[in-house]
């Protein structure tokens, strides 16, 4: 009799499915273990498999799954991915899975795609962004060799699907290659199983339906949706099992893709525009959590601080007080108006959105609700300012940026400020 596969149940701070997830891999005829992020990495090893799980990793601080995929487990986990072990990623595990650059596995595990804020997207319209709620239909890619793929099974996958960042966003030329190579392993689809690029058939605005993109091996799996919360969902599970039982040799690969370096010019100011930055009265938990995970990479020495910055196209005089008022731009309880920042206090990055998705609904709010037309844009951005004690900080700061913690090259743009 064959033993029962162990699967590794991977929480971290914030995780909150581990307990639907141990459900269907016990309905899938495996044994499932719980493993915090902090236990020892050489019991990590014992497993058979490995899913990380949906939730809220560190409260999705700087962005969903970044912190958790600089951890010192994400490291074990790609090696033991490397020997061919399977590892799923969840909605944050996903996110997790894509920012620790497993999906889709480039050869130097570099950030080469990206999970951005949902697009609703109705007949070329934008009629929805942010969270979302639903449940979707999903079909496997009969040419894609994942693990989590039941070959025997034909039908869609009905599932829960619930996040607000879980469009797969990637450049153009990827896109192309994950195409060719048929690394999206599920699209989201209608009924009919007919995948249609429109909303709500495509609830995220996700690039040609993608909800779940895996690795040119087959064995890792970034998969928005929750198949855990239903029965429906079981032959992705059943599939992982029928994988670590079938005697078969198995080879690593990685993807070849020349990435981009990203670009760092210095930001000026536009004509016409009001720059405001925005600061914390209470502590700055998220920018308290960078600093912590900086110094787990080795980086001792450098606080790092947070302000929100908006930039505010308009005609004429901008009435500014009035739209403080408003509470639109920031919470007047929590957070309050800096009026200079101190120079020479340490390097500075201004982190920016390429759709401005934010700046565009504060736009539209005081426009709109509130009567502000003679304001043109906003873009909305995070000043990070990294200060360190040492005299010779370049390194570090480098370190910093090369880590991507504080900007995923795909979806967002930096700049020295």
């Amino acid at each position: 009799m064959t033993n029962k596969r162990k699967i590794a149940i991977i929480q971290f701070p914030g995780s909150n499915t581990e307990l639907e997830t141990i459900a269907a891999i016990k309905r899938s005829d495996m044994v499932p273990v719980s493993h915090l992020w902090n236990e020892p990495s050489s019991q990590l090893k014992t497993y058979d498999g490995y899913v990380i799980v949906g939730g809220f990793s560190y409260e999705d601080r700087s962005r969903s799954g970044i912190i958790a995929s600089l951890d010192p487990i994400m490291d074990t986990l790609k090696n033991e991915a490397i020997q061919g072990k399977p590892v799923l990623g969840i909605c944050n595990g996903a996110q997790i899975l894509v920012e620790a650059g497993m999906v889709p596995g480039n050869a130097d595990f570099n950030t080469i795609v990206s999970l951005s804020q949902n697009k609703r997207v109705k007949n070329g319209q934008v009629v929805g962004t942010g969270y979302y709620n639903t449940w979707c239909n999903i079909k496997s890619n009969s040419q894609n060799n994942s693990a989590f793929i039941d070959k025997d099974y034909k039908d869609f996958l009905s599932v829960p699907l619930a996040h607000a960042e879980g469009r797969f966003v990637m450049n153009d030329d990827l896109k192309e290659i994950v195409e060719k190579e048929n690394l999206a392993a599920y699209h989201y689809c209608n009924e009919a199983g007919d995948i249609v690029n429109n909303f709500p058939i495509n609830p995220n605005g996700s690039t040609n339906n993608i909800a779940a993109l895996g690795n040119v091996g087959g064995n890792v799996l970034a998969m928005m949706p929750h198949p855990e919360r239903t029965t429906k969902g079981d032959p992705v599970f059943k599939a992982l099992n029928q994988f670590l039982n079938t005697e078969s040799s198995f080879s690593y690969k990685s993807l070849k893709y020349n990435s981009q370096k990203i670009a760092l010019s210095t930001f000026k100011k536009k004509k016409n525009t009001t720059e405001i930055l925005i600061s914390m009265i209470i502590a700055d938990n998220e920018a308290i959590s960078v600093s912590q995970c900086i110094k787990k990479l080795g980086v001792e020495g450098v606080v790092i601080k947070k302000y929100l910055h908006l930039e505010i196209e308009h005609d004429g005089a901008l009435d500014i007080e009035n739209i403080y008022a408003t509470d639109v731009l920031f919470n007047p309880s929590k957070e309050f108006v800096v009026d200079d920042i101190e120079k020479n206090s340490g390097s500075r990055f201004l982190v920016r959105e390429k759709e401005n998705i934010g700046g565009r609904k504060m736009k539209e709010t005081l426009q709109k609700r509130f009567g502000f037309l003679n304001i043109k844009n906003i873009i909305k951005g995070t000043v990070w300012e990294a200060v360190s004690q040492k005299k010779q900080a370049k390194k570090d700061i480098d370190l910093i940026l090369n880590s991507h913690i504080l900007c995923n090259p795909i979806s967002q743009e930096r700049h020295e400020y």
